[in-house]
């Protein structure tokens, strides 16, 4: 029986927002809630899921490519039960292989919606070719917010790119570090003015994450703090539960 799958591709405007940390502990919680998950690192630069969730896949993409892997060796199990994915393991240079690298990935890609339940593209910052990859394939986009000027400058710029290029390309925004509902609400609303303003369209608030010492520390030890029941793994499971639920078919910011 061929598998319904949804994709999402996590972005940010720049990097340092939190946005792999929020792809790898959505993932596991998406696992914990006893669905098939896949979780690709399409970070062709400096890709960070297996670091956080501190595995060691067999194979990358791109070694596949290059002859020293199976494409099937690069399907790395781990603890948590998610199919890693690790398109660069390391900083290469790709010279003219990147539209053959997408290839590979666009093959594994169709072999995992036959076999997953969710599929999360951890995509670089900015809005370079992977960034396009991960959200022409994705069925949403979810956009990493920080209430940080030069962070919601950046994710603008991102957001103008997209819609530019795709009007109608849905976009969710899930606010991180904030430090409460009422606040991850402002900034939200901030963003989504900013965006009304300038396009004519503003991103759909999905949720938030609380700023917490707690994240960063399980960052250091490489274990991803849904693990451990605490306010920060129910607000992943509150994102979680709004993706699975589809709430997030309609362009609407926090209420004013």
């Amino acid at each position: 029986m061929k598998r319904s799958s949804t994709i999402f591709s996590f972005v940010s405007g720049k990097g340092g927002v939190g946005k792999s940390v929020l792809a790898v502990n959505l993932a596991e919680t998406l696992s914990a809630r006893g669905h098939r998950v896949a979780l690709i690192d399409a970070d062709f630069g400096q890709g960070a899921c297996a670091v956080l969730l501190n595995e060691t896949p067999q194979a990358s993409v791109l070694s596949a490519l290059r002859g020293k892997a199976r494409l099937l060796d690069t399907l790395h199990e781990t603890r948590a039960g998610i199919t890693l994915v690790q398109a660069v393991a390391e900083t290469a240079v790709l010279a003219d292989s990147e539209p053959a690298l997408f290839d590979r990935l666009d093959a594994l890609l169709a072999d995992l919606r036959r076999t997953h339940d969710y599929i999360l593209i951890d995509a670089p910052a900015g809005v370079t070719g992977p960034v396009r990859w991960a959200l022409d394939r994705a069925d949403l986009g979810l956009l990493v917010l920080v209430g940080e000027p030069t962070a919601v400058a950046d994710a603008y710029r991102l957001v103008k790119f997209i819609w530019e290029h795709a009007p109608d390309y849905p976009l969710g925004a899930v606010v991180n570090f904030a430090e409460d509902a009422e606040d991850a609400e402002d900034v939200a609303r901030r963003f989504g003015k900013i965006t009304t303003h300038f396009t004519g369209q503003e991103t759909m608030y999905l949720g938030w994450v609380p700023f917490s010492a707690a994240l960063r520390q399980s960052v250091r030890t490489q274990c991803p703090v849904v693990r451990k029941k605490s306010p920060l793994s129910e607000a992943f499971d509150t994102l979680a539960e709004m993706l699975v639920q589809g709430h997030y078919g309609v362009p609407t910011g926090p209420p004013t």
